[in-house]
């Protein structure tokens, strides 16, 4: 038992220093921001399951906002960072570049660890910055329970609506960046490779990107306790779960990201002291040697394999601390500030792969055999002709618009018509593919056999 609880122990301190290493007060937001006041301009704008509690001012450009939320089992809060010129200008809308923090940070954490406020003076983006505790950005399993605490949902399905309606944003994928340090980091590039019709950039700032790795995986498995919940609660136990695990590894999910601006840093484990470094965060070394270098390296290599370009940097120096956090930022912002000047739309032609029984991406919308157990679908060189599409069970597949004033669109399969279907009103068409029998056991279980059938599906419209 005592082994046991040193084990655990170990573990949390290892999950704290992986929330960012400050070496300022991110406890104590207020001794660093103006006093909190009251914002009376912005209107509540309550949805189905979020509103608005509470906003105070911390600063001229830093606004608190306090959400309830049916994600959450209490308010969460949120830290918006306003451009310099957000005020001069009232019609002139910006982009959003989201802000996940690591393990234990908060909303906090970019503003006043990171000096969020003086690395964004140039930076012409509201910057939002959601409460992360140790939930990997991700939806709870809760042992089949579901969530509370549901963070993808939060960010993806409620902030980002949230922010668009109560801000004078651009709301358009080819304005929205997202970037987070350590499991941070593992949220940006999950969340993005999740939903890459959100996001036209990403960067993992020293981001725990690979949950295959035995150590991060480990780590995964215990960030819970720091909620005081039990082991595992995030994605279920690796050996009945791994699947679960996969669906949201950005390693896994790679491909996802092609045709996304991505940045990916490391250091090294090498304490930089001629670079800010001291000797306080010499026990992050080994984190960031050990756990963050191999785990980069690892997803680098996954996207050179598959040809998406992005920029990498591994630093000859750092430890998993805020200084070589911050060290990254003026090299992220100017290029997320370059991205978006450059209005990138989606791309015509993508790949994407998901463990969800239901999901929509770039406005198709999958629905997988209710009788199939959790596993990949794979969805290859999507455009508005057709696509590839490798799974198992009775799949159907809803188009985006792409069919206004068609009287039918012809489906083939493999070469083989098989349908004419009439689009909807919204020039929409709905059909089913054969996937073959339903795979029963879930994929990666010990002793199961995943078999997946692969089809080419061709669409041309009458």
């Amino acid at each position: 038992m005592k082994a046991k609880n040193l084990m655990l122990s170990v573990l949390t301190a290892a999950m704290l220093i992986s929330c960012g290493g400050s070496t300022k007060d991110i406890a104590n937001p207020s001794a660093t921001s103006a006093p909190a006041r009251t914002l009376a301009s912005i209107n509540e704008v309550p949805t189905s399951v979020t509103s608005i509690l509470n906003r105070q001012r911390l600063s001229d450009r830093t606004i608190e906002l306090t959400i309830a939320t049916s994600s959450f089992s209490s308010p969460v809060k949120v830290e918006v960072i306003l451009p310099v010129n957000y005020n001069v200008d009232p019609l002139r809308r910006w982009p959003v570049t989201y802000y996940v923090a690591g393990t234990n940070s908060n909303q906090t954490t970019f503003r006043v660890a990171y000096d969020g406020e003086i690395q964004t003076q140039g930076f012409n983006s509201i910057v939002v910055a959601p409460s992360g505790e140790a939930g990997y950005w991700s939806d709870w399993y809760n042992l089949g329970a579901g969530g509370p605490p549901k963070y993808e949902t939060f960010v993806i399905s409620e902030l980002i609506p949230l922010i668009d309606a109560q801000f004078r944003t651009i709301p358009v994928r080819s304005q929205r960046a997202i970037m987070g340090e350590s499991m941070g980091g593992y949220g940006a590039l999950m969340l993005a490779a999740r939903h890459p019709d959100k996001f036209v950039a990403a960067a993992s700032l020293s981001g725990a990107v690979d949950t295959n790795f035995p150590t991060g995986m480990l780590i995964n498995s215990m960030s819970p306790l720091l909620q005081y919940n039990p082991p595992d609660a995030i994605y279920g136990p690796r050996l009945t779960q791994e699947v679960r695990w996969r669906g949201h590894n950005p390693l896994d999910l790679a491909q996802n990201l092609a045709g996304m601006d991505l940045q990916v840093f490391t250091g090294n484990g090498v304490l930089g002291i001629n670079q800010g470094e001291s000797v306080d965060s010499l026990p992050s070394c080994a984190l960031e040697s050990g756990v963050i270098l191999p785990e980069s390296r690892n997803f680098h290599a996954t996207l050179n394999d598959l040809a998406i370009p992005h920029y990498w940097e591994e630093l000859n120096w750092g430890c998993h601390s805020a200084v070589l956090f911050d060290s990254y930022l003026p090299k992220i912002l100017p290029r997320f500030q370059l991205v978006f000047g450059q209005s990138a739309p989606a791309p015509s032609t993508f790949d994407y792969r998901s463990t969800e029984s239901q999901f929509e991406v770039y406005g198709w919308n999958v629905n997988v055999d209710s009788l199939r157990a959790m596993e990949f679908i794979n969805l290859k060189h999507v455009s508005s002709s057709g696509f590839e599409i490798a799974g198992s069970g009775l799949t159907t597949i809803t188009t985006p618009q792409f069919f206004h004033g068609k009287n039918k669109v012809s489906v083939r399969v493999d070469g083989v018509l098989t349908q004419n279907v009439t689009p909807d009103a919204n020039g929409r068409v709905n059909f089913n593919v054969d996937l073959g029998p339903a795979n029963l056991q879930q994929e990666y279980l010990p002793g199961s056999q995943t078999t997946v059938s692969v089809h080419r599906i061709d669409l041309s419209a009458n």
